[in-house]
């Protein structure tokens, strides 16, 4: 028998699978550097194992969008997302080398290529001025899990092992599945069918590019150092496993503040424009004070501000990407949105691999806060104050 749960209940219910989602691709994340280094990986094949997740959701995140509004569906695929997610804490649990490593880690990029139907369903609660909110609140929630799942990892690895955590990153993926499974999905009715004419009237609206381009830019900067680099940097200058836990913690912790704070209270009292080129001003000024640390408590501190500005950003953009879109389109936007700022995601590590190892972390680390940089730049003169149609509804 079929319980019709109310949209309020459903609402908590998607939250909280998203907290549980998100601490299942990124429970082993503090460790999961040094482990490909502790296989044999040498900088550049640690690069290649970080970006193998940037890489998978660059090649599916943009087609799953456009197969979920196709369908009218959303659900089916965040499930699926919960099952790679298994499936590839599994394959890293027994992975016998960083290549190994890589293949399976690029699976949890698949996993998290389902982020773009995962969004869209919980918008879809809200009305279309009001998805700037929608988002901070789902991303507030995904800021939460990697922050609590990433202090948790280094713990959990101190004390059971180097792959603990990929165990424990199976248990939740199951368990995450469970809580969404209640949540009854309303079918998006569309007599618009999938089309190359339709896909380029989506994917050429200038202010969909502008932002996806800013955030592939700045994933680029995120991924190279918090995701890469930083923790080989934070371990050549004495952190242990817990310590990489309590800086990732630290890290994600400032994050969820600012991401909750970005489109609820920051972005509506002084707009879009200032609030998304503030954030990257901080993160390029910390990024570029990193190779000139040399203790465990100011790294901690320099990493915490970059991440207290970074996080203003994010959900701010992703509101934008989807904002005056139709209902049976935004899946396909957003999965645009997603797919290029992936770019950032796949090319920043891979390339930061090649990079540390001709140049050194600093070099790695100067690079990044370029790149984070020139999003202020864009960020200053390309986006739009406030969002000008207030009353337009999904």
């Amino acid at each position: 028998m079929m319980i019709h749960l109310s949209p309020g209940v459903e609402k908590k219910l998607i939250l909280a699978s998203t907290i549980l989602f998100w601490m299942a691709l990124y429970i082993y994340v503090p460790i999961l550097s040094p482990y490909a280094q502790f296989l044999g990986g040498s900088f550049t094949v640690i690069g290649l194992v970080v970006a193998s997740y940037g890489f998978s959701q660059l090649v599916f995140r943009f087609p799953i969008g456009i197969w979920s509004d196709n369908k009218g569906r959303r659900k089916p695929f965040v499930i699926s997302g919960f099952i790679f997610a298994l499936a590839s804490c599994i394959g890293m649990a027994f992975s016998p080398s960083a290549w190994i490593l890589m293949i399976f880690r690029g699976l949890s990029g698949v996993a998290a290529s389902m982020w773009v139907a995962y969004t869209v369903m919980y918008s879809g609660y809200f009305q279309d001025s009001q998805s700037t909110r929608a988002m901070s609140l789902i991303t507030f929630c995904t800021g939460f899990a990697q922050m609590l799942s990433t202090y948790i990892g280094g713990k959990i690895a101190d004390s059971y092992g180097w792959v603990a955590p990929f165990h424990v990153g199976t248990a939740l993926s199951v368990l995450g599945m469970l809580t969404l499974l209640p949540v009854c999905e309303k079918t998006v009715q569309t007599q618009v069918r999938f089309s190359l004419q339709r896909l380029l009237s989506i994917a050429s609206q200038r202010r969909l590019i502008i932002v996806s381009f800013i955030t592939a830019l700045s994933q680029f900067s995120m991924f190279i150092t918090t995701y890469a680099f930083l923790p080989i940097y934070a371990t050549d200058i004495g952190a242990s496993k817990s310590d990489l836990g309590v800086l990732m913690f630290i890290i994600h912790l400032f994050q969820t503040i600012s991401m909750y704070l970005a489109g609820i209270i920051v972005a509506p009292k002084i707009g879009y424009k200032l609030t998304v080129s503030l954030a990257y001003a901080v993160a390029s000024i910390t990024t570029f004070a990193i190779p000139y640390i040399d203790s465990l408590k100011l790294l901690f501190i320099i990493n915490g501000t970059g991440a207290l500005g970074r996080g203003l950003a994010y959900p701010i953009l992703m509101g934008l990407a989807i904002q005056g879109v139709s209902k049976e389109d935004k899946a396909t936007a957003m999965g645009f949105y997603q797919a290029v700022y992936a770019t950032g995601m796949f090319i920043g590590p891979a390339a930061g691999g090649f990079i540390g190892d001709s140049l050194g972390l600093g070099g790695v680390f100067v690079c990044s806060g370029i790149v984070f940089a020139i999003a202020t730049l864009m960020s200053l003169y390309m986006l739009p104050k406030r969002y000008v149609n207030e009353t337009n509804t999904a």
